[in-house]
């Protein structure tokens, strides 16, 4: 069998932010042109859950925001900017407001009795619990966030949050593949509880406000990578920003077809053997994301491949284009399916079946795979660059991560992974969605820094399914993507 080999590197895609403005960069795009829609005298208003050190930490750690945080890395300006701050250079154009009426105090005899726990899953959920009812009643309060902060105290990180709550940006290994119980995760547990919340949380460890933190002892069986100063500032306050329902950037329109693009993505449940499935579509205008929950799927064989039946596919596109048509009182003229496992023939049919039903005029559907078998080197020290692109027959394989011109270096802890594109049904050149999942791997609104592995369709049904397998078929679904980050 004889393959071509084809390869470019595709060029780093712009975002778009206030007034039309362009730029490759998030950060520099905030500072240069402010967010989306920006609004005159706009004020975020913060809640925050904690004890007393952690609560007093964080509203300081606002006002110490507004001053500027320099950058600890001089070398990697492009990587590492400093912060400018929240005064007249406030990339975000608003202000953040923590009111000493939105915060709500945990007592240390509450955090004392958890701590004496001997069982962990006991302990997790009591302190979850805890966390929700303080929560609650910040809420029955006269100062209503629009964001709530739990600001973790130390002796409550070692006790009850376990390795797997951290995810990092290196981790592309495969949730789905893996099998059996596991141990209760405390953020996936507190993130489903509070699902039923008014308003999205955010999670925050003291090293946001102090910057010699130190755990006493290692989580588990990993070490948390601690960002820069600066760094914490611009991740924070974005993804705060976004959490409280403004959009820092967005894709620019084309001059092509309104696309919206799913992703199907696969969880386990709380035993590791029952698989169901979970999706995350992402709107394009102001890069929404909302949530739809799928039937249970199939395997070819036992833990393997998994997939949707016919009617089960049907259901979850169509009930995907009625929501997008409640919020934009218009069909896309194009959908893009992104799926984590490859497509079988009854499950494309059933896709197919109510894309033409819902009158959407194209369609992709792509097997999006992270590994396999074949990698791209470059003469030196450094990986292939971030955008490197090569056809392989049919397929391809794309380098979303890799060594940045823009920042001057490779900024990895390993080599990076491709991920594999397997076209299944398509009407658009494999080149042209290449360059759509690279420039939706930008659409991480939790991260200022813009090499992220996983195109955000993708990257949300693999974090909402981990929230979603605490939470039982009775219970209202939160459609909105921002409780789930």
């Amino acid at each position: 069998m004889t393959f071509t080999f084809e390869t470019r590197c595709i060029p780093e895609p712009d975002l778009e932010f206030g007034d039309g403005g362009l730029f490759l960069d998030p950060r520099v795009g905030l500072m240069r042109h402010g967010p989306l829609q920006p609004k005159p005298g706009d004020l975020i208003r913060i809640g925050v859950v904690g004890t007393s050190d952690t609560v007093d930490g964080f509203a300081k750690y606002i006002d110490r925001a507004m001053q500027g945080i320099p950058s600890d890395n001089e070398k990697l300006g492009n990587l590492h900017p400093d912060f400018p701050g929240l005064g007249n250079q406030n990339p975000f154009r608003c202000r953040f407001e923590v009111p000493r009426e939105a915060c709500q105090t945990v007592l240390q005899s509450e955090i004392k009795r958890i701590v004496a726990i001997r069982n962990h899953e006991e302990a997790v959920r009591a302190a979850v619990d805890l966390l929700i009812a303080q929560a609650r009643i910040l809420l029955e309060g006269t100062s209503r966030p629009e964001v709530i902060v739990i600001a973790l105290p130390k002796v409550l990180i070692e006790k009850v949050v376990n390795a797997r709550s951290i995810v990092s940006e290196d981790d592309d290994d495969d949730d789905e593949e893996e099998a059996g119980p596991t141990e209760l995760n405390f953020r996936d547990l507190f993130k489903a509880k509070a699902l039923s919340l008014s308003v999205p949380t955010q999670i925050a460890w003291p090293s946001v406000w102090d910057d010699a933190f130190k755990l006493s002892r290692k989580m588990k069986t990993t070490e948390r990578k601690v960002q820069g100063p600066a760094t914490r500032a611009w991740n924070l306050l974005n993804a705060i920003f976004y959490k409280a329902g403004r959009v820092p950037w967005r894709l620019p329109k084309s001059d092509g077809y309104e696309t919206c693009y799913l992703g199907i993505g696969f969880y386990r449940d709380l035993d590791g053997h029952r698989l169901w499935t979970s999706t995350a579509q992402m709107f394009d205008e102001r890069g929404k994301g909302l949530i739809l929950r799928g039937a249970r799927a199939r395997t070819d064989r036992p833990g393997k491949h998994p997939y949707l039946a016919r009617e089960d596919a049907y259901d979850l596109v169509k009930r995907s284009l009625e929501t997008y048509f409640e919020h934009h009182r218009t069909m896309p003229a194009r959908i893009v399916i992104l799926k984590t496992s490859r497509f079988e023939n009854s499950e494309s049919h059933g896709f197919a079946e109510a894309i033409e039903e819902m009158r959407v005029a194209m369609t992709d559907m792509v097997w999006v795979s992270e590994g396999g078998h074949v990698a791209l080197f470059r003469e030196g020290d450094y990986p292939a660059l971030r955008g490197s692109f090569v056809r392989i027959g049919h397929d391809g394989i794309l380098y979303t991560r890799g060594s940045v011109p823009y920042y001057g270096t490779y900024p990895g802890a390993r080599m990076p992974n491709a991920l594999q594109l397997r076209p299944y049904e398509c009407e658009t050149s494999l080149d042209e969605i290449a360059a759509e999942i690279l420039a939706l791997t930008k659409m991480n609104w939790n991260s200022t820094q813009f090499d992220h592995a996983l195109p955000i369709p993708i990257r949300a049904a693999r974090e909402v399914g981990r929230v979603l397998k605490h939470v039982s078929y009775a219970e209202r679904d939160q459609p909105d993507f921002r409780y789930y980050m």
